[in-house]
């Protein structure tokens, strides 16, 4: 099962390439809270796809747009990965605790598969720690976390 809730908080990606998926964790207790915050302008902040602890799925940014995820945050040379990357988040609080649910890395897992078929662009699948160190830490925190299951 999947949603649709578009945020506002997007920009062009100016013919750049998708070469990453990042992954990220949201931070929250809440899903609901999460999704009003994304789709807030007064945010500037956004997700392509965020999987709910059930392993549903909400939209909120489309493929073909850059979603406000990465920050300032650099890889293989590049700065500011907004525009190369697909970003994915849990929803997780991101405390050291809480763990994801099955479904979540079921979906993950499926997802990710989905988006390199989709973008045969995509050279990796990254972690906003990866991509933003010392700023950024999450989804890495998280206990049962392994980025080499989705890689």
């Amino acid at each position: 099962m999947s949603a649709t809730r578009l945020s506002p908080n997007h920009s062009s990606r100016r013919g750049a390439t998708i070469r990453w998926i990042v992954l990220h964790a949201d931070a929250s207790p809440s899903e609901r809270a999460t999704l009003d915050w994304i789709c807030s302008p007064q945010s500037a902040v956004s997700y392509h796809l965020f999987v709910h602890r059930d392993g549903t799925v909400t939209r909120c940014v489309p493929d073909d747009r850059a979603a406000w995820a990465c920050g300032k945050s650099a890889w293989q040379g590049v700065q500011g990965l907004n525009r190369h990357s697909l970003s994915i988040a849990f929803a997780n609080k991101h405390d050291g605790k809480e763990r994801l649910t099955d479904a979540q890395i079921d979906t993950m897992m499926r997802l990710v598969q989905a988006c390199k078929a989709l973008h045969p662009t995509v050279e990796d699948v990254l972690t906003h720690a990866m991509i933003a160190p010392g700023r950024k830490s999450d989804p890495d925190n998280t206990p049962n976390f392994y980025r080499h299951d989705y890689a």
